[in-house]
């Protein structure tokens, strides 16, 4: 999940330094925390019921791009995304293959906006092409996209989840590959973001996540959800509870967990159900498949999330799994499933202080797992008999992305990524230690990226501790202090930004910008210990991490305050909005997307009492007291100079709903001193991040972004007509 919101997450805006958007009125609340008042002007955005405040977002969204439309150079961006995705000629995204090798995958063909399903009989088989949505009613004339897809394990049958664009809520139908035909019964309410779709070790029927609210501004939305199991040709109305609060109420699980099922192979004995949410590590029971419908077997605790536990494994009696107790970069250990034992089990590889275990795999072949090095650098090992091996790859990785069949194969897919190399895929053969290249992309060198240098360096933040900051420019580059400089980074809930490839994301590099990807505290670079460091009360970490990146990059040469922009996503917005709001002085532009800004009224969302697990309640005084001071809103300051801020948002968000991006633009448009615009681009069709896009629609959202960013930072092609 977090490699995409690189991809696919910019939609922004611009205003010419004249014009003004409309202000918002403001109607004050005071509220009373722990004896302290605190004041909140715009409350009153919170009514998305009030037609006078969905008037001023259509105003601000109208405002916003009309004014984006006249940067010169924005169709650039646009002809140059679209001219990488025609070299390649089609792109493949969301490969599934099964243990009898058929393979699945979703391919855009250069120039079209929707992908289509195709399915191969073998890597090297003849494509054929399996579902076109484009052609396919579901009673609307909405548009379908295709967001997510799982063959059974025979590849006889395949779920296609399909949503409207925008919407994270999809329905869900099943095609029989051999004769194409859509079977009967349609899936409804389905998120597959949470647990995807898991089928049955017998290929019956599989199991979803149920949404009972699909409107993402309902106060409901993301609670109680349930895992439904569905049977092949049953009435899909009829849903079958096999994991949730009210079927299983000895588990006291809250409103707000994510009840998921997990099926790992076809050959195992056992389901296992995951309590999920906003934090590392879940509690986890399992039972046997055969009884998941029977109310009177009852699923068994097999951990807790006190034991850590990353990630399981299941060889026969035996679970390997991945471990940070006393062990922040992670240990692989075994225990039994029949005598779990995770207080004190059985290490097999032990923890190493440089490199974070992030993955790991098992084959006939014994144990396969990766180690990362600040994030950035990724090496492959092999383990068996109590012996560590590190196998040489074929080309050298900053990410490495392994996949397998389970214990009863040999198969083993590595998947290597670089910052500005294109993803490789390879089958590895144990037995004559080579690698076959199974890409399905074609293997396209850009032209554009040749001269693209990448440095890693680590740099000393406000309290010493090194943060390993990711930096990519142009060959030949002069630290002069004008290079337009684009900071990103994200810093919460233990995600490792770890090197990806994305050509439009780069588009920023090819036209003379400097990226700057810092790995701060929050994430999960170096560890579970790297997670707890930007968590809750030691959050200011992040934001001061990201500041520190800054002021090294203006030291070397690399930028200065005017040519230096600052992007976040998400919470990834929590760490650029306060690094503006504590230092507006050190950015000219900040892009904020879809960002969590009003901390302190999290917990009223529709993901807010989860996300408690990764940032606080309001309940306890200190941890309030923690929101607060991580609640960029809270931290805007009367008649004082900002960077010009783009604030989008998708009116179908149902992770940080509109209001909270809201009433941060109102009060920033509001106490801003200076000329430099404040955006608010409102898209009333799309969701978080712009989630389940088209392609196109891809394209013009980072054209935005790229667009603003380099108009504010005074690139000559990028300015307003």
């Amino acid at each position: 999940m977090l490699k995409r919101i690189f991809f696919i997450l910019s939609l922004a805006s611009c205003s010419s330094q004249v014009n003004k958007p409309p202000l918002a009125e403001s109607i004050k609340t005071v509220d009373l925390y722990h004896g302290k008042e605190l004041e909140d002007p715009y409350r009153n955005l919170e009514n998305l019921e009030d037609s006078l405040v969905v008037d001023w977002l259509k105003k601000q969204g109208d405002f916003a791009f009309e004014t984006l439309n006249k940067i010169q150079g924005k169709q650039r961006l646009i002809d140059l995304q679209k001219g990488y995705g025609k070299e390649k000629s089609y792109f493949i995204r969301s490969v599934k293959n099964t243990s009898n090798g058929k393979y699945f995958y979703l391919k855009t063909i250069a120039g079209d906006d929707i992908a289509k399903l195709y399915f191969r009989t073998s890597i090297d088989g003849k494509e054929v092409l399996l579902f076109d949505p484009v052609q396919f009613e579901l009673g609307s004339d909405s548009t379908y996209i295709i967001n997510y897809i799982k063959p059974d394990w025979e590849g006889e049958k395949i779920a296609v989840s399909l949503s409207k664009q925008g919407d994270e809520i999809s329905k869900v139908i099943t095609i029989d590959v051999f004769s194409k035909k859509v079977l009967s019964g349609i899936v409804k309410n389905c998120n597959p973001n949470f647990g995807g779709i898991q089928w049955l070790p017998d290929n019956s029927g599989f199991i979803y996540q149920f949404f009972p609210k699909v409107d993402p501004k309902d106060p409901s939305y993301g609670l109680h959800t349930k895992a439904i199991l569905y049977s092949i040709g049953e009435n899909a109305d009829e849903l079958h509870e096999v994991f949730s609060k009210s079927n299983n109420p000895n588990l006291k699980l809250k409103d707000e967990d994510f009840p998921i099922v997990q099926v790992y192979t076809d050959s195992d004995q056992y389901v296992f159900g995951k309590v999920s949410g906003a934090s590392s590590f879940k509690d986890m029971y399992y039972k046997k498949h055969e009884d998941l419908l029977l109310n009177q077997s009852e699923w068994k605790l097999l951990y807790r999330e006190s034991d850590m536990v990353n990630k399981i494994l299941l060889d026969d009696q035996d679970l390997i799994f991945l471990s940070a107790k006393n062990a922040s970069n992670f240990q692989i250990c075994k225990t039994s499933i029949l005598q779990p034992n995770f207080k004190s089990p059985q290490v097999l590889v032990s923890e190493d202080k440089d490199a974070v275990v992030s993955d790991v795999e098992i084959t006939k072949d014994g144990i396969f797992y990766v180690r990362v090095k600040n994030g950035v650098e990724a090496k492959l090992y092999h383990y068996r008999n109590g012996v560590s091996k590190e196998l040489k790859l074929p080309i050298p990785s900053g990410n490495i992305q392994i996949s397998s069949k389970g214990s009863k194969y040999d198969y083993l897919k590595i998947t290597c990524t670089g910052w500005t190399k294109s993803p490789t895929s390879y089958l590895y053969n144990f037995k004559t230690n080579k690698y076959k290249q199974t890409n399905l992309n074609l293997t396209i060198e850009y032209p554009a990226f040749e001269n693209l240098e990448v440095k890693e360096v680590e740099v000393p933040s406000h309290d010493g501790v090194l943060i390993p900051l990711s930096i990519i420019y142009k060959k030949g580059i002069k630290k002069n202090g004008k290079n337009p400089t684009l900071f990103f980074s994200y810093g919460s809930y233990g995600g490792a930004l770890n090197p990806f490839f994305d050509s439009s994301f780069l588009t920023w590099v090819t036209e003379g910008g400097v990226l700057a990807i810092a790995h701060v505290r929050g994430g999960g670079e170096k560890g579970e210990a790297w997670h707890k460091a930007g968590f809750k009360t030691t959050k200011p970490n992040t934001w001061k991490d990201m500041i520190a990146c800054t002021e090294h990059m203006i030291q070397k040469g690399y930028t200065k305050p005017e040519k230096s922009a600052i992007w976040g996503t998400s919470a990834g917005g929590i760490m650029a909005g306060r690094a503006i709001t504590e230092r507006p002085d050190l950015y000219a532009a900040a892009v904020l997307y879809s960002p969590s800004l009003n901390l302190v009224r999290s917990e009223i969302q529709p993901n807010g009492l989860n996300s408690v697990k990764e940032f606080g309640t309001v309940k306890i005084k200190e941890e309030f007291e923690a929101l607060l001071e991580m609640d960029s809103y809270h931290h805007i300051k009367e008649n004082t100079s900002y960077p010009a801020t783009l604030i989008a948002a998708g009116v179908k968000d149902g992770r940080v709903v509109v209001w909270d991006p809201a009433k941060f633009a109102a009060r920033l448009q509001a106490s801003n001193s200076s000329d430099n615009p404040i955006l608010f681009a409102v898209d009333f069709e799309s969701g978080h991040g712009g989630m389940n896009n088209g392609a196109l629609k891809v394209y013009e959202q980072f054209a935005n972004t790229l667009s603003f960013a380099f108009w504010q930072t005074g690139h000559p092609d990028y300015q307003p007509e």
